[in-house]
Formats: C-alpha cells, sequence, structure tokens
C-alpha cells in the first residue's frame, strides 16, 4: 500500500482509510519516506489529517528507526508532526550520530535544522576512540551537524582531565571547548579548582 501527504510517503503491508477526515491506519512494515534523505520504520502507524501527526509504533522486538543521512534515532512509540517536520518521543530514546549518542527519556528531532532537545535524565557519550566525554544533564539541546551542545539546567561533564559542573554552558565536542557563565566549576584531575561567573575552557 502507498500513500502520500505532500513530500512525504507512506508504504505498509496492509491498511485502514478514512477519506472523510483523513485518517490511516497501517500496519507491517511501515516506511516513511521524505526525498533521499529521512527515512522512518515502523511496525504500525495511526496518521490524522487534521493534525497532520504520524505516530509510529514497534513491536516490541525492533524498535521505531529515524534515519536521516547519518544520524539515527530509536524508541518504541515515535511521533512525527507532517506541518513543521518534527519527531518527537515521550518513551525514552536514542540518538546517534557518528560523534556522540544521546539518550534520554523525551527527546525530539528536527531533519531540517538538525536541532535536538532532550528532557529527563539525558546522557551524551561519545563515540570517538579514546575519548572519555560523558555528560550528564535534565535538559539539553544539541546539534547534529555543529556537535554543539547547550546546557541551561544543572549539568556535569566528565572526562579523563577533569570534571565540569554547570547551570548554564555551550560545550563543542569536536574541539572539546566550553563557554561556561553563572558560577560554573570547573575540577582537574588534580583536585584544583577553577570557578568564575564566565569561563572559556579548553
Amino acid at each position: 500500500v502507498e500513500f502520500r501527504r505532500g513530500a512525504m510517503y507512506m508504504y505498509c503491508d496492509s491498511a485502514l482509510f478514512w477519506d472523510a477526515p483523513g485518517a490511516i491506519q497501517a500496519y507491517g512494515n511501515v516506511r516513511m519516506e521524505q526525498g533521499d534523505t529521512l527515512f522512518v520504520y515502523a511496525d504500525e502507524l495511526t496518521y490524522a489529517d487534521t493534525t497532520r501527526l504520524a505516530v509510529l509504533y514497534a513491536n516490541g522486538v525492533k524498535k521505531v528507526r529515524l534515519i536521516n543521512r547519518d544520524v539515527t534515532l530509536t524508541t518504541d512509540i515515535f511521533n512525527y508532526d507532517l506541518g513543521i517536520e518534527l519527531g518527537y518521543y515521550e518513551v525514552g530514546g536514542v540518538l546517534t550520530d557518528p560523534k556522540n549518542r544521546l539518550t534520554s527519556y523525551y527527546g525530539e528531532y528536527s531533519p531540517s535544522t538538525k536541532d535536538a532537545l532532550f528532557r529527563d535524565d539525558v546522557k551524551l557519550h561519545s563515540m570517538r576512540k579514546n575519548d572519555t566525554l560523558d555528560i550528564f544533564s535534565e535538559q539539553m539541546l544539541y546539534n547534529t551537524a555543529t556537535h554543539i551542545a547547550v546546557l541551561d539546567t544543572t549539568s556535569t561533564i566528565l572526562s579523563k582531565d577533569g570534571t565540569i559542573h554547570t547551570t548554564d554552558g555551550v560545550y563543542n565536542t569536536d574541539t572539546q571547548e566550553a563557554d561556561l557563565y553563572s558560577r560554573s566549576l570547573v575540577v582537574s584531575k588534580n583536585g584544583n579548582t577553577l570557578t568564575g561567573d564566565t569561563l572559556y575552557y579548553d
């Protein structure tokens, strides 16, 4: 079965379709495609044209997968808003790019801007060889193109070189440089500490 809504195509093995007001229930090998860069795979899907929201479900064995070039997002239930081209999960998920792996309870991702927002039990782990970077926070804005993490709540940055505690900072995971504000604290591996209203840390 094949459906199209604007530039988004959806394929499945079988479906129920209501012409008015425009709703779909899709089953089996569900696949959404937009251009040659955005793909979403699931086992079931519901879509309502009144909200332009597609909800995709996993079958308990495989996860729902969004693939956008070199970015992969996996979760059990994935919501994709076709109106604003934004996907989000509320049941825990994982986003990976070539540099980092991010996990959280809530997450959203915009394929067009590459911005991702994570909330609740957020962890960033570096995927690069010999890199010991881990970031823990309750909220993080991350861009999969620049690999920059924006931290605006209580956060801890850990590496073999030391620990950073901040509630207001920007960390570039490519260059390992940080702009830190609001009395952030840097603790080096030998125990030295540095606190300041504004810190630049390399």
